[in-house]
C-alpha cells in the first residue's frame, strides 16, 4: 500500500501533494471529486493516487479504447463528441456504472458509417430504447401473424431468428423514407404501420449493424443489416423490454446474481463462465475451499484465480470504490460467495 498522501480541504477545493507535486481538485470541475473524497475518508491511498494523477485518471474501460479524462470521453486517445459521450460523462460523474455504455461505444465504433456513429445513440435516447449489458440495444418490429415481415412476406421474425443481408444492399440515405433494408422502430412508430392485431417483436441490434435512421416519422425508425429476434410483446410495449431481458437472461440460483445494467437489469448464463480466460477446472480454487476466484459479474471474465478470501474481497471492494465493473467471488464449486 502507498504511503499516506498529505491533503488540505479548502471549501470546494482539495489540495493534495503526490510525489512532491501539488494538485488542486475542484468540486465544480474535477470529474473524480466525489471519488477522491471517498478515497480520502477510507484512507485508500492507492485509489487516490490513481484518481488524481492525470495519466492514471484515464480509467481503463472495456478493451482500453475508451477513456475519460478531464470531463472528456476519448476513443483511442482522441476526443469523441456526441450525445453518447455527453451521457457517459453525466453517468460517470453521478457514480453510475457505465460498462454497458462502453461496450455500446466499442460496438458502435465498428460501424463504417460516420453518420450512423453520430446518429444511433441520439435515436435511442429520443425513443427511449435501452442498451443491453453487451452493448447492443433493443427495438420493436411489427410482423404478420405467421411472423414473416409485413413488407415482403419473406423474412422469418419468429423468436430466435437472426435475419441478415449484405450491408451494401441497405439504403444508407436517411432521406429515403421507405427503402431496402431490415427495419426496426420505436414504440411511437408501432401505430403507423400494419394493424393493432399483428404481433410486435423485440429485436436485439448491434449498433455496428445500423445503416441509416430515416428522417420521416420524427426519426422513429431505422434500417440495419442484421438483428436478432429475442421476444414478443405481450401487453404494454413499455414494459416489454424489461420482461424480455429478464426472461432471456434468467440466472440459475447456482450462478452469481447480475450487476445492474443500463437502464435494465440483465445477467449471465451458467455457460458464460466456461469462457473465462483462466482454468475453470474446480473454478481455479483448491478442493479445500480456502482459495477463491474473482470474476466480472457480467460475462464471467476472470479477474483473479486462486486467491484468499481477504484478497478477493479487497479486489471487489476496490472496484466498488472506483465505480468499475462489479466483481463476484466464486468458491471451488463455482458458487458465489456472499
Amino acid at each position: 500500500m502507498s504511503k499516506a498522501i498529505p491533503y488540505l480541504l479548502q471549501g470546494k477545493n482539495i489540495i493534495l501533494v503526490i510525489d512532491s507535486k501539488s494538485h488542486t481538485i475542484s468540486k465544480d470541475t474535477h470529474i473524480n471529486y466525489s471519488k477522491i473524497i471517498d478515497a480520502l475518508k477510507s484512507q485508500d491511498w492507492d485509489t487516490l493516487h490513481d484518481l488524481v494523477e492525470p495519466k492514471k485518471a484515464i480509467v481503463n474501460f472495456g478493451n482500453g479504447y475508451v477513456s475519460i479524462n478531464d470531463n472528456k470521453v476519448l476513443w483511442k486517445g482522441l476526443p469523441f463528441h456526441n450525445a453518447l459521450s455527453n451521457r457517459m460523462i453525466e453517468m460517470y460523474q453521478d457514480g453510475f456504472p457505465i460498462d454497458p455504455m462502453v461496450r455500446f461505444m466499442e460496438n458502435l465504433m465498428l460501424n463504417p458509417s460516420k453518420r450512423s456513429v453520430d446518429q444511433v445513440y441520439g435515436f435511442l435516447e429520443k425513443n427511449k430504447l435501452p442498451i443491453t449489458e453487451d452493448g447492443h440495444f433493443l427495438a420493436y418490429k411489427k410482423v404478420n401473424h405467421n411472423y414473416l415481415d409485413i413488407h415482403s412476406g419473406t423474412v422469418d421474425n419468429s423468436i430466435g431468428q437472426t435475419p441478415s443481408m449484405d450491408r451494401n444492399l441497405v439504403d444508407d440515405n436517411p432521406d429515403s423514407h421507405c427503402s431496402s433494408g431490415l427495419h426496426f422502430c420505436s414504440e411511437s412508430y408501432l401505430g403507423s404501420f400494419g394493424n393493432s392485431s399483428q404481433p410486435v417483436m423485440i429485436l436485439k441490434i448491434n449498433p455496428a449493424d445500423v445503416v441509416s435512421i430515416p428522417s420521416d416519422y420524427n426519426g422513429a425508425k431505422g434500417r440495419c443489416c442484421k438483428y436478432e429476434v429475442i421476444g414478443q410483446v405481450n401487453g404494454d410495449p413499455k414494459a416489454a423490454f424489461a420482461s424480455v431481458v429478464d426472461k432471456v437472461h434468467a440466472v440459475p440460483k447456482s450462478v452469481l446474481k447480475p450487476a445492474a445494467a443500463w437502464p435494465f437489469a440483465t445477467g449471465i448464463t451458467a455457460g458464460s463462465l466456461d469462457s473465462a480466460p483462466f482454468p475453470v477446472d474446480g473454478c481455479g480454487g483448491n478442493d479445500d475451499g480456502e482459495l477463491y476466484d474473482v470474476v466480472r459479474a457480467y460475462g464471467g471474465a476472470g479477474v483473479a484465480a486462486s486467491v484468499t478470501i481477504e484478497e478477493a474481497r479487497e479486489l471487489v471492494a476496490k472496484n466498488v470504490r472506483q465505480k468499475k465493473a462489479k466483481l463476484a467471488i466464486l468458491d471451488s464449486s463455482g458458487d458465489e460467495v456472499e
